[in-house]
């Protein structure tokens, strides 16, 4: 309920932006920044809709046990290492990935390989890389992406030595 009333919120304040944009810069400025708006809303609502799409199909067709056996081949660096790619393979919101990470602690997976699985799960996503590079540029998408893989491991190995 709170989320509708957020979007509520924010949907309102875009059409008073829209409105005072109108009698500040005129028709013909409006129109433009309308148009504008809307081709962006489109282009972008195919792209986010054909993620979403890939998300959820990988979702279905790859079950917890069958990555879970997967992953639990490896460990230490390997873990660490196959864990990062898996998870920015699959990502998707946090609360989805908790069940993976259950059945690999349930079968004696180290604290590393889930950590960074999860951690690759929520910070990277080699789907949403074209997305990212179109919006914010080749150079934030390298750089962040590098960041995030650089931290992920550092967490994951803390993760193993604190726990």
């Amino acid at each position: 309920m709170s989320n509708l009333i957020f979007g509520f919120i924010m949907l309102l304040l875009t059409i008073i932006l829209y409105i005072q944009l109108k009698f500040k810069k005129g028709n013909k400025e409006f129109k433009k920044a309308l148009k504008k708006g809307n081709k962006n809303l489109i282009q972008n609502s195919i792209r986010i809709f054909s993620i979403f799409l890939i998300i959820g199909i990988l979702q279905n067709f790859l079950s917890t046990e069958k990555v879970g056996d997967f992953l639990l081949n490896f460990s230490g660096i390997k873990g660490i290492i196959t864990g990062l790619f898996t998870g920015s393979l699959m990502m998707g919101p946090p609360a989805s990935g908790y069940p993976i990470a259950q059945y690999l602690f349930a079968n004696n997976a180290s604290v590393s390989l889930v950590s960074s699985f999860l951690l690759s799960w929520v910070m990277l996503g080699i789907i949403f890389i074209t997305y990212e590079l179109q919006n914010f540029g080749k150079k934030f998408t390298i750089i962040r992406n590098i960041l995030a893989i650089v931290s992920i491991i550092i967490i994951s190995y803390l993760m193993e030595m604190i726990l």
